[in-house]
C-alpha cells in the first residue's frame, strides 16, 4: 500500500503548478468586445481601472458606466471538486449586475450531461441583482439565490456565492461604496409625523429660550422674556424630510445634492442665527457644526431659504434654512453632532459659544451587520436535514458500540441492517443527492493547490456530514463503515442481492486466490484519476465516471444510454457476486482504505481457533475478507471489510461457532 501513496505524493509535487494553467492571461485578454456589448451596447472604449489592474472600466465617452471583472481574478473561484471556473460579470454604477457569463468549468457533475445547460442558464439569471443589498437570510420567502441547478445545488450555491463576493469585492476597491463598513442611515423609511410626534422621537432638537437658560446672572424678570427658540435637524432621511418640506419638495432637494451629501435644516425666533451680513460676505459667522474634530462652516452656497415647515402644529419661525453638507467633510449622519453659536452679543449681554447637541434617533440607523458565510444560510435551510442525518449516524454508532449485543438476536439484526441500508438508499441518495464521490477525496488532496477553504467543504452541509463521519470513522475502524452502511450506491447493490438470494439465486464468486490481485484494481484506478487531476481535471472528471454514482444515485438513471447501461450491468452482477463494483472497482472505497490504514482499533473479535482449525467466519463473510487459505487465513482483511458484521454473528452463535459448540456439549457431558 506505502507504493500507491509514494506515486499519489509524487504526482502531487511534480503537478503542484498545473493545476490553474487553464486559465490565464489578464483580464483584457478573456473578455471579447462582444462580450461587452452583451453587458453595456452603449460603450465606447474601455480602460483598465487605475485602483485595480483586476477590473476593466467601461466608459460611454467619458463617462464611467460599468465594469467588467472576473470570477477567477476576485476570489479564485472553485467547484465543489476544486477545480477552476471563471465567471465574467458586468457591474453597473448603480450596483446591480448588468450580466455574468460562465466562460470556463469543469464541474463534473455537468460534464457530458445536457443540463449543463442549466447551470449556464442559472448564472445568466443572475442578472440585474443588486450587489448593496446582501445575501438574504435563509426564509420561505427569502431565497438565498435567485433560483438554482436541480440536483446541481453545490454547483449554483457555490457560483452565486462568487458573483456576489466578487462584484462586492470589485465594488469595494473601485469606492463603489466607501461607507460599507459603517452604520448606515435608513435614507428610505418613510413616517407620517406631526411636530409633536418629531420632537418626541428625537428626529427634531427643539430649544425655546434657549440664551436665557446659558446666563446665569440673569435676573428673574429678564427670564420671562421670551427671547429665542430654535429647531435643528438632518433633513437628508425620508422620515423627516417628507414631514418638514413634504414629498415632492424634499425630492426636488435631495436630488440637485451629490449622492453622498447631506443636509441640516435650522428653524428661529428671536435671535438670527444668520445675521445680516451673510450676503455680503457669502459666509454665516454666527454657526457652525462640529462632529468630533470635523468643524463645518457654512457658505451661502450651501443655503437653501424655506418658507416654512410643513409638519402639522409646527411654530412659525422667522428664519428657516437648509444647509448642505459636502461630503468631503466625512460627516458621518448616524453619529451625534452639535450645532455652535459662535461669541453670541444679545440685547446688550456677552454670551459664551452657545452648544446645542443632535443625536439621531436609532431608529434611523441601519446597523452594520457581519455578513454570514453563505454556508451558514444552507444550513439554516437545511436544518431537518441535519437533524435527520445526525440522528441516523447517532444511530449506526450505537449499533457499532453495542454490536457484541445485538449480535446475539440474529433475526433482529438482520431487519434492522436492511432497514438501515433502504434508508441510506432511498433518503440520503436518491432523496438528498448526498452521495460521496471521488471528487470529494480529490478536494481532500489538492488542499495544497487549490487552498484550504473551509467555505466548499461546508457548502453542502449532508455531504460535509457525511465526509467528517467517514474520515473519523475510517481512522478509527476502518473502510467498512462508510460503504458498508452509509453509501448509498453500496446499498442498492447489497439490497439487490439479498432479494436475488430470496429469489433463490446463487452466488457465484471468483476463485480466491485471485481476490488480491483483484483487489489492487481499485487502487490503480484511484491513483490514475489522482494523477491525472493534476494535469487535467476534464481529463479526470471522464475517468470518474468509472464510479456509476451520478447515474444511479443522483440523477435517478435520466441519463444518456451509456451510463445507464453501465450502471445496470454492475447492478445486475451484485445479483450474482456481493458487491462487486465495491470489492474491485470502485475509487472512492479505494481512497478510505487508504485512510483506515491508520485506523486505530478494528473491534471485531476473533478466537485463536478462527482459521484453524475453524473457517465458518470466512464461508459466511459475504464479500470474502477472511481469507480460508494463505498466511492471512481466518484474518479480517480490514481494508475489504464492509463491517456487515455477519462474522460475529457468527462469533456468539452457540449452534453454529465450533469452539462454543464444543463448550456446549462439554458443559452438557459434565452435567
Amino acid at each position: 500500500m506505502k507504493k500507491y501513496l509514494v506515486i499519489i505524493l509524487s504526482i502531487l509535487v511534480l503537478s503542484i503548478n498545473l493545476g490553474y494553467a487553464q486559465i490565464t492571461g489578464s483580464i483584457n485578454d478573456r473578455v471579447s468586445s462582444i462580450l461587452i456589448t452583451e453587458y453595456f451596447p452603449d460603450y465606447t472604449k474601455v480602460k483598465i481601472n487605475n485602483n485595480d489592474s483586476r477590473i476593466i472600466e467601461v466608459l460611454n465617452n467619458q463617462t464611467t458606466i460599468g465594469y467588467i471583472y472576473s470570477t477567477w481574478d476576485m476570489v479564485k473561484s472553485l467547484g465543489y471538486d476544486r477545480s477552476p471556473y471563471e465567471i465574467i460579470i458586468g457591474l453597473n454604477t448603480s450596483g446591480t449586475i448588468a450580466g455574468a457569463k460562465l466562460t470556463y468549468h469543469n464541474e463534473p457533475l455537468f460534464e457530458h450531461d445536457v443540463s449543463e445547460e442549466d447551470l449556464l442558464k442559472y448564472v445568466q439569471r443572475t442578472k440585474d441583482i443588486n450587489i448593496a443589498n446582501g445575501m438574504a437570510k435563509s426564509s420561505t420567502d427569502k431565497p438565498i439565490r435567485p433560483d438554482t441547478v436541480h440536483r446541481g445545488t453545490i454547483s449554483s450555491n457555490l457560483m452565486h456565492q462568487a458573483i456576489f463576493q466578487s462584484s462586492r469585492n470589485a465594488a469595494l476597491s473601485i469606492g463603489l461604496y466607501d461607507n460599507q463598513n459603517t452604520n448606515r442611515l435608513n435614507y428610505l423609511k418613510e413616517q407620517n409625523l406631526n411636530w409633536n410626534q418629531l420632537v418626541k422621537n428625537n428626529y427634531i432638537t427643539y430649544k425655546r429660550n434657549y440664551i436665557s437658560e446659558s446666563l446665569k446672572d440673569y435676573s428673574k424678570k429678564n427670564e420671562t422674556t421670551k427671547y429665542s427658540e430654535i429647531a435643528i435637524t438632518l433633513i437628508t432621511p425620508r422620515s423627516i424630510g417628507y414631514n418638514i418640506l413634504k414629498k415632492n419638495r424634499h425630492d426636488k432637494y435631495m436630488a440637485s445634492l451629490n449622492s453622498k451629501d447631506q443636509a441640516i435644516l435650522i428653524a428661529g425666533n428671536g435671535y438670527s442665527f444668520k445675521g445680516d451680513k451673510w450676503r455680503s460676505s457669502k459666509k454665516f459667522e454666527r454657526i457652525r457644526l462640529v462632529q468630533g474634530e470635523i468643524i463645518i462652516k457654512f457658505n451661502a452656497s450651501d443655503h437653501t431659504r424655506i418658507s416654512k415647515i410643513q409638519s402639522k402644529n409646527s411654530p412659525i419661525f422667522k428664519e428657516v434654512s437648509i444647509f448642505k453638507i459636502d461630503y468631503k467633510y466625512k460627516f458621518d449622519p448616524t453619529k451625534a453632532w452639535y450645532l455652535e453659536l459662535l461669541d453670541i452679543n444679545y440685547q446688550g449681554k456677552n454670551i459664551k459659544n452657545i452648544i446645542i447637541p443632535y443625536f439621531i434617533n436609532e431608529e434611523l440607523i441601519i446597523k452594520k451587520v457581519k455578513e454570514l458565510p453563505m454556508w451558514i444560510n444552507v444550513w439554516l435551510e437545511s436544518k431537518f436535514r441535519i437533524i435527520l442525518l445526525s440522528f441516523a449516524l447517532l444511530v449506526l454508532s450505537l449499533i457499532t458500540i453495542f454490536q457484541d449485543k445485538i449480535s446475539k438476536y440474529r433475526k433482529t439484526f438482520k431487519y434492522i441492517r436492511i432497514s438501515y441500508l433502504s434508508f441510506t438508499l432511498i433518503w440520503i441518495g436518491w432523496y438528498t443527492g448526498a452521495q460521496l464521490s471521488i471528487f470529494n477525496i480529490l478536494s481532500i488532496i489538492r488542499i495544497p493547490i487549490t487552498g484550504a477553504d473551509l467555505n466548499y467543504f461546508l457548502i453542502d452541509p449532508l455531504i460535509f456530514i457525511i465526509l467528517a463521519f467517514t474520515i473519523i470513522s475510517a481512522l478509527i475502524l476502518g473502510r467498512g463503515l462508510f460503504c458498508g452502511w452509509l453509501c448509498p450506491f453500496g446499498a442498492l447493490q447489497e439490497l439487490i442481492g439479498w432479494i436475488a438470494k430470496n429469489l433463490g439465486i446463487k452466488k457465484r464468486e471468483i476463485p480466491e486466490k485471485y481476490y488480491t490481485k483483484l483487489w489492487t484494481i481499485k487502487y490503480f484506478i484511484l491513483v490514475t484519476i489522482i494523477g491525472t487531476s493534476f494535469i487535467s481535471m476534464e481529463t479526470a472528471s471522464t475517468l470518474a465516471e468509472v464510479e456509476p454514482f451520478k447515474t444511479a444515485i443522483m440523477r435517478h438513471f435520466n441519463r444518456g444510454i451509456p451510463y445507464v447501461s453501465y450502471a445496470i450491468v454492475l447492478l445486475c452482477l451484485s445479483a450474482f457476486m456481493e458487491r462487486g463494483f465495491c470489492r474491485f472497482v470502485c475509487p472512492l472505497g479505494a481512497g478510505i482504505a487508504i485512510i483506515g490504514k491508520l485506523r486505530i482499533t478494528d473491534n471485531l473479535k476473533r478466537r485463536q481457533e478462527c482459521g484453524s482449525p475453524c473457517n465458518l467466519c470466512s464461508t459466511s463473510c459475504p464479500v470474502n475478507a477472511i481469507p480460508s487459505e494463505g498466511k492471512d487465513k481466518g484474518k479480517i482483511i480490514m481494508s475489504e471489510c464492509f463491517r456487515c458484521l455477519d462474522c460475529q454473528l457468527e462469533y456468539v452463535d452457540t449452534k453454529r461457532c465450533p469452539p462454543l459448540v464444543n463448550i456446549q456439549k462439554l458443559k452438557i457431558k459434565i452435567a
